[in-house]
């Protein structure tokens, strides 16, 4: 028998506790998105109501949300983004993880399944070559990310 200790979150990750709560909170959401250039008059007329909860919260026990610490994964994820993190996503070719190496820490990186290589978008970061007996643990799928302006 053999007993894996789960590693922990490198300093380029935090974890957010969130709880999900009975009531939903919708806010208002124009489906065709903003133009660019001069508005439609009509606009002020195709409001709709989204619960942010209810798209980006979806399965809550598989769901967690990680703040980025480091910039590794610069420009694609910047220091103070919020992760939203599905676990019961299948890590896939040019999907982003939290993923350990062979028991290390959990870092946040691209993953390229034909190179076998955890890819840092930051190219001062070293990327990490994925050998035929290294044990991949992956925490989950980065599916949203927030980032404040």
């Amino acid at each position: 028998m053999s007993i894996v200790k789960i590693p922990k979150l490198s300093s380029e990750l935090e974890f957010v506790p969130f709880e999900l709560l009975e009531d939903e909170i919708k806010v208002k959401y124009f489906s065709d998105g903003v133009q660019a250039g001069f508005p439609s008059p009509a606009d002020d007329f195709k409001e709709q109501r989204i619960s942010l909860d209810s798209k980006y919260l979806t399965n809550p026990d598989a769901t967690f949300l990680v703040r980025v610490k480091g910039d590794s994964m610069y420009p694609t994820l910047q220091i103070g983004d919020l992760l939203i993190v599905k676990s019961d996503k299948e890590l896939l070719d040019n999907k982003i993880g939290i993923l350990s190496v062979n028991n290390t820490e959990f870092t946040v990186k691209r993953f390229d399944k034909d190179k076998n290589i955890l890819i840092a978008d930051n190219k001062s970061f070293p990327n990490i070559e994925i050998g035929e007996d290294d044990t991949i643990l992956c925490l989950g799928i980065v599916q949203h990310f927030i980032r404040d302006l």
